[in-house]
């Protein structure tokens, strides 16, 4: 086996290892052959994209949904052989450097959905002869700072629409007016809702990520129940600047009651990115990653 060894690994210039548009990702190629092999071309390429599929049973037929979404393509030429196959790479180790500048543009943080996924990625090809191919393959982590509010912002959720940090609590109020002869029950939700298009369809899935229960409302009186939920801290920002794929939160509460249909109230919930943790990402060089 000529090479013995091809990979790409990038310097991350933040401890949380994230990229934003306007960054330089500074890295490497690193190829070992163990004995001279041929070379018609060696080259990088960074990458954002987005993508979607599912499938979908329609009468007795399994229908399949995709789309594509791409947000940049860079590549650069490392080593170019002189087409005939005379280029020689040497036995041992050969490193190759790559500086690429990410974007300065609006684009999706990176995701992994359902049935989607948004991602940023360097690939390395080189190709020795028409059919000799290697590659190597590495992800990034992308993070959008389109989205940022002032740090300390608290806004009091009722039922109203409202845009919160992701590192607080939330506190919910509910008015309850119970004029049945049963006690009620509340019920609190955290939820989360995926949503994928493809040729002019959209396929939802939803996951509860917290779920907790109120204080009972006995019969013949009214009350305003209190409860607070904690977002947990690693929760993925809203995704709502992709056409083909979106992340939304909701906050749902919910009644007990014996024997009827439970009623229900839905707000809309949008998790920004904190800007002064956004600030930390900044200037300072840390490790190599692959």
């Amino acid at each position: 086996m000529a090479v013995k060894h091809f990979s790409v690994d990038y310097k991350t210039i933040n401890e949380h290892g994230t990229f934003s548009a306007g960054d330089t990702i500074t890295g490497r190629v690193t190829l070992e052959a163990s004995k001279e092999t041929s070379l018609q071309s060696l080259f990088i390429k960074a990458k954002g994209k987005a993508e979607v599929k599912w499938t979908e049973n329609e009468g007795q037929n399994p229908v399949a949904y995709s789309g594509k979404k791409k947000y940049f393509s860079l590549q650069i030429l490392l080593q170019e052989g002189k087409g005939d196959g005379s280029e020689i790479i040497s036995p041992g180790r050969h490193v190759y450097p790559f500086t690429f500048q990410i974007p300065a543009k609006e684009m999706p943080s990176s995701y992994m959905g359902k049935w989607g996924k948004i991602t940023y990625y360097l690939k390395a090809k080189l190709i020795r002869t028409l059919w000799l191919i290697d590659r190597a393959k590495t992800e990034f982590t992308y993070l959008s700072k389109t989205n940022m509010i002032i740090p300390g912002l608290r806004v009091k959720c009722s039922y109203y629409p409202s845009c919160f940090l992701n590192y607080i609590s939330i506190k919910i109020l509910v008015e309850i007016h119970n004029n049945s002869t049963c006690t009620v029950t509340p019920n609190f939700y955290l939820y989360e809702e995926q949503s994928f298009f493809a040729k002019h369809k959209r396929n939802i899935y939803t996951n509860d990520i917290i779920k907790e229960r109120g204080d009972p409302v006995t019969a013949s009186t009214r009350q305003t129940v209190t409860k607070v939920l904690t977002i947990p801290p690693q929760l993925p920002v809203s995704l709502l600047d992709c056409s083909i794929l979106k992340l939304e939160y909701r906050l749902k509460v919910t009644l007990d009651v014996p024997t009827a249909k439970d009623p229900e109230v839905k707000l809309p919930l949008v998790i920004l990115l904190d800007k002064s943790i956004a600030a930390e990402e900044r200037q300072q060089e840390y490790s190599w990653s692959k």
